[in-house]
């Protein structure tokens, strides 16, 4: 038996990914998420008035996480799409609004902005706000109190 078997064998059940086919109980897909970091949005205090926030502001959440200024752009232009799929072209024309050719060619574009979204959701890991790819050429939303799926985030 291999390190890698022995890894899979002794893993925990509800970290193991169902095969495909395989129906998994709700229990299960309960943990699975728990150990994802789908935990309720922890509370946070206004930087100004230290006063419990129950519906942060994107300023707050910038200032909380320590987020950098690409990243909060990303993060503003999902923020303004209120939940709803924000297209991967209106982010890059926030990530390059202060450039007055428009940023770099599209490819550079799309990996830059890649690398950026990588390193913010690590950011906001445990804190209930994400970024989820909605699908294939169907861009980006905001996800709020811990409705992160795993299986979506790309």
């Amino acid at each position: 038996m291999t390190a890698v078997d022995r890894k899979v064998r002794l893993a925990p059940a509800a970290l193991k990914r169902p095969m495909s086919g395989e129906r998994v109980e709700p229990a299960r897909k309960e943990r699975v998420m728990e150990g994802a970091g789908a935990a309720a949005m922890e509370p946070m205090n206004c930087p100004c008035c230290k006063q419990p926030v129950t519906a942060p502001t994107l300023e707050i959440v910038v200032d909380r996480y320590g987020v950098t200024p690409l990243q909060a752009r990303i993060l503003g232009a999902v923020w303004r799409g209120k939940g709803m799929p924000v297209q991967t072209e209106r982010i890059f024309d926030a990530m390059y609004v202060d450039d007055a050719d428009g940023g770099p060619s599209p490819t550079r574009m799309y990996a830059a902005f890649k690398v950026a979204l990588c390193h913010l959701r690590t950011r906001l890991e445990g804190s209930g706000i994400g970024i989820e790819n909605v699908g294939y050429r169907q861009g980006y939303r905001l996800v709020m109190a811990g409705k992160i799926t795993p299986a979506r985030r790309s």
